[in-house]
């Protein structure tokens, strides 16, 4: 999506309202908000970048969201000028479709970064490619969907390590 329009982005939930919303693993939201996973090496970095508008799309029950975007929103929070919002992807596949893994891959987290005049910059979805091979290896060719519960907590326990 490039520009993004405003209508658009004014759509997009602050995380206090995306957080009343969510249903599932919000003591793992609040506790990634309280103890966020960057450094102070990597908001240097990020500091030398202009101010950001970071697109988020992301759902309450998908380990990658739960882990990744509180830290993103504390990022935020702490960069002069930066802004966050975030899209339910269920609600939002307008907005996700821009964002495809793969050509038809609906995968979150998404983070989507624009410039002053709403450019698009970059943007980044899914799994770190260690957790992405854990992932795989363990599923071994079935669909994640067709598995028992237990062998599907199992391996979503096995990413989140």
């Amino acid at each position: 999506m490039n520009p993004l329009p405003p209508e658009v982005w004014n759509r997009g939930l602050p995380y206090a309202s995306y957080r009343r919303t969510i249903r599932r693993n919000g003591k793992t939201f609040d506790e990634v908000f309280r103890d966020p996973a960057y450094t102070d090496e990597d908001l240097e970095f990020l500091r030398r970048l202009p101010p950001l508008k970071v697109l988020a799309i992301g759902e309450d029950w998908a380990p990658d969201v739960y882990h990744t975007l509180p830290t993103w929103v504390r990022i935020a929070e702490k960069l002069p000028g930066w802004e966050l919002r975030i899209f339910p992807r269920d609600a939002n596949l307008d907005v996700m479709n821009h964002f495809l893994w793969k050509r038809d891959n609906l995968r979150i987290p998404v983070y989507a970064f624009y410039d002053e005049d709403d450019r698009l910059q970059t943007w980044w979805s899914g799994r770190g490619a260690l957790a992405q091979r854990a992932f795989d290896e363990a599923l071994a060719g079935r669909a994640f969907g067709s598995l028992p519960p237990e062998e599907r907590k199992r391996i979503n326990e096995l990413t989140e390590e």
